[in-house]
C-alpha cells in the first residue's frame, strides 16, 4: 500500500475519532447538566425539609411564631423577637438561594412562582415587620418579590 493511501486512512480513522469523541463530551455535558439540576433540586427539598423539622423540635419556636402572627413583633420579648427574626431571615435566605439557582438553569420557573406566591401570602409582612427586607442581597430577586407584591395588591 502506498504511503499516500495509508495517510488517507489514518486521516479518516482520526477523523471518526475526533467526531465520536465530541458525541461523548456532549453526552456527558448533558448528563452532568441532569446531575446538577437533580441536585438542586434535592438541595431545595432538603432545605424545606431541615426547616420544618426545626420547628417541629422547637420547644419555644412554634409558640413564638404564633404569638408574633396573633399580637405582632412588639409584642415579643427581646429573646423572643431574635429567634423569630432569625428563623424568617434563615427562610428568607434559602428562597434567595433557590432563585439563584433559578437563575443559573437548575430550577424552572413554577419553582420560583410558587415561591413568590408564599413570599406575598406569608412572608413578606413578616420579613418587613422583622426588618429583613434590607438583607435580600439578589437585586432581580427583590425586583421579582416588588413585583409580585404590586400584582398581589393590586388583585
Amino acid at each position: 500500500m502506498d504511503s499516500g493511501k495509508l495517510n488517507d486512512w489514518l486521516s479518516l480513522g482520526a477523523n471518526i475519532g475526533v467526531v465520536i469523541g465530541l458525541f461523548l463530551l456532549i453526552a456527558e455535558l448533558n448528563h452532568s447538566s441532569q446531575l446538577a439540576e437533580v441536585e438542586a433540586y434535592q438541595t431545595r427539598i432538603k432545605d424545606i425539609q431541615e426547616l420544618n423539622l426545626q420547628l417541629a423540635l422547637s420547644a419555644s419556636l412554634a409558640g413564638i411564631l404564633v404569638k408574633a402572627e396573633a399580637e405582632g413583633a412588639n409584642a415579643l420579648s427581646p429573646d423572643e423577637f431574635r429567634r423569630a427574626q432569625s428563623w424568617y431571615a434563615s427562610i428568607m435566605r434559602g428562597m434567595q438561594g433557590q432563585y439563584y439557582q433559578y437563575q443559573q438553569g437548575f430550577l424552572e420557573r413554577e419553582s420560583v412562582d410558587k415561591t413568590l406566591d408564599d413570599i406575598a401570602s406569608q412572608f413578606y409582612a413578616r420579613w418587613e415587620e422583622f426588618g429583613l427586607l434590607g438583607n435580600i442581597e439578589v437585586q432581580d430577586w427583590r425586583i421579582e418579590i416588588d413585583q409580585r407584591m404590586r400584582r398581589t395588591n393590586i388583585d
